[in-house]
Protein backbone atom coordinates (compact mmCIF):
# COMPACT_ATOMS: atom_id res chain seq x y z
CA UNK A 1 0.00 0.00 0.00
CA UNK A 2 1.54 3.62 -0.82
CA UNK A 3 0.61 6.67 0.37
CA UNK A 4 0.52 9.35 -1.61
CA UNK A 5 1.23 13.42 0.08
CA UNK A 6 -0.60 15.93 -0.95
CA UNK A 7 1.42 19.00 -1.26
CA UNK A 8 -0.41 22.17 0.03
CA UNK A 9 0.85 25.44 -1.12
CA UNK A 10 2.34 27.39 2.12
CA UNK A 11 3.35 30.74 2.28
CA UNK A 12 4.28 33.30 0.31
CA UNK A 13 1.81 35.72 -1.12
CA UNK A 14 -0.86 34.42 -3.11
CA UNK A 15 -3.18 36.33 -6.01
CA UNK A 16 -6.09 37.98 -4.33
CA UNK A 17 -4.75 38.20 -0.83
CA UNK A 18 -4.20 41.68 1.11
CA UNK A 19 -5.75 44.77 1.05
CA UNK A 20 -6.56 45.93 -1.92
CA UNK A 21 -4.97 49.07 -3.87
CA UNK A 22 -6.38 52.34 -2.73
CA UNK A 23 -8.19 50.85 0.12
CA UNK A 24 -7.62 53.44 3.46
CA UNK A 25 -5.08 51.13 6.26
CA UNK A 26 -8.08 51.56 9.57
CA UNK A 27 -5.17 50.85 11.98
CA UNK A 28 -3.58 54.67 11.05
CA UNK A 29 -6.91 56.04 9.58
CA UNK A 30 -8.19 57.07 13.16
CA UNK A 31 -4.60 58.32 14.34
CA UNK A 32 -4.50 60.40 11.15
CA UNK A 33 -7.61 61.69 11.66
CA UNK A 34 -7.41 62.78 15.24
CA UNK A 35 -3.86 64.40 14.28
CA UNK A 36 -5.06 66.21 11.18
CA UNK A 37 -7.69 68.00 13.93
CA UNK A 38 -5.17 69.60 15.62
CA UNK A 39 -2.70 70.55 12.96
CA UNK A 40 -3.84 73.95 12.71
CA UNK A 41 -2.73 74.16 16.53
CA UNK A 42 0.61 72.28 16.13
CA UNK A 43 1.40 74.31 13.06
CA UNK A 44 0.91 77.61 15.10
CA UNK A 45 3.07 76.39 17.91
CA UNK A 46 5.67 75.56 15.60
CA UNK A 47 5.25 78.95 13.61
CA UNK A 48 5.53 80.85 17.89
CA UNK A 49 8.64 79.02 18.70
CA UNK A 50 9.95 80.29 15.44
CA UNK A 51 8.99 84.10 15.84
CA UNK A 52 10.44 83.96 19.61
CA UNK A 53 13.71 85.73 20.21
CA UNK A 54 14.52 83.36 23.43
CA UNK A 55 14.30 80.76 21.37
CA UNK A 56 17.48 78.65 20.73
CA UNK A 57 18.60 78.79 17.22
CA UNK A 58 19.00 74.55 17.30
CA UNK A 59 15.55 74.32 18.26
CA UNK A 60 14.54 77.29 15.75
CA UNK A 61 16.02 75.19 12.90
CA UNK A 62 13.81 71.89 14.18
CA UNK A 63 10.92 74.16 13.77
CA UNK A 64 11.03 74.99 10.54
CA UNK A 65 12.80 71.90 9.20
CA UNK A 66 9.01 70.54 10.24
CA UNK A 67 6.93 73.27 9.11
CA UNK A 68 8.59 73.38 5.72
CA UNK A 69 8.15 69.34 5.75
CA UNK A 70 4.53 69.82 6.45
CA UNK A 71 4.38 72.19 3.74
CA UNK A 72 6.64 71.00 1.01
CA UNK A 73 7.28 67.47 1.64
CA UNK A 74 10.19 66.06 3.36
CA UNK A 75 13.16 66.11 0.26
CA UNK A 76 14.14 63.01 -1.71
CA UNK A 77 17.02 61.53 -1.02
CA UNK A 78 19.25 60.65 -3.78
CA UNK A 79 22.72 58.87 -3.92
CA UNK A 80 24.72 59.02 -6.75
CA UNK A 81 26.37 55.17 -6.92
CA UNK A 82 29.72 56.96 -8.12
CA UNK A 83 30.05 59.00 -4.79
CA UNK A 84 29.90 55.66 -2.60
CA UNK A 85 32.89 55.33 -0.86
CA UNK A 86 32.87 51.43 0.34
CA UNK A 87 37.00 52.09 1.39
CA UNK A 88 35.96 52.55 4.92
CA UNK A 89 39.45 51.58 6.47
CA UNK A 90 42.68 52.98 5.18
CA UNK A 91 44.56 50.48 2.78
CA UNK A 92 47.44 48.20 4.96
CA UNK A 93 50.33 50.93 3.91
CA UNK A 94 48.39 53.64 5.35
CA UNK A 95 47.92 51.79 8.62
CA UNK A 96 51.96 50.31 8.81
CA UNK A 97 52.71 53.59 8.90
CA UNK A 98 51.02 54.59 11.44
CA UNK A 99 51.97 52.05 13.70
CA UNK A 100 55.69 52.79 12.28
CA UNK A 101 55.31 56.27 13.60
CA UNK A 102 53.67 55.14 17.03
CA UNK A 103 55.97 52.85 17.88
CA UNK A 104 59.02 56.04 17.40
CA UNK A 105 56.94 58.08 19.21
CA UNK A 106 56.75 55.96 22.51
CA UNK A 107 60.37 55.09 21.82
CA UNK A 108 61.55 58.64 21.88
CA UNK A 109 59.03 59.09 24.93
CA UNK A 110 60.71 56.06 26.83
CA UNK A 111 64.22 57.80 26.03
CA UNK A 112 62.61 61.00 27.71
CA UNK A 113 61.41 59.10 30.88
CA UNK A 114 65.10 57.31 31.06
CA UNK A 115 66.78 60.53 30.81
CA UNK A 116 64.61 62.29 33.52
CA UNK A 117 64.99 59.15 35.75
CA UNK A 118 68.52 59.38 35.73
CA UNK A 119 68.78 63.35 35.82
CA UNK A 120 66.48 63.03 39.56
CA UNK A 121 68.47 59.85 40.47
CA UNK A 122 65.27 57.49 40.47
CA UNK A 123 66.44 54.07 40.51
CA UNK A 124 63.86 51.79 38.43
CA UNK A 125 64.62 47.75 38.50
CA UNK A 126 63.08 45.54 35.77
CA UNK A 127 62.79 42.34 35.87
CA UNK A 128 63.65 40.57 32.29
CA UNK A 129 62.40 37.09 31.75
Amino acid sequence: MTIKSIKSKRGGKRPGSGRKPGTPNKTTFELKKAAAEHGEEALSALISIIRNEETPPNVIVSACREVLDRGFGRPAITIDPQEINLNVFPAKEVLDGIYAKALEQAAEREKMLIGRRERLGILIEQEID
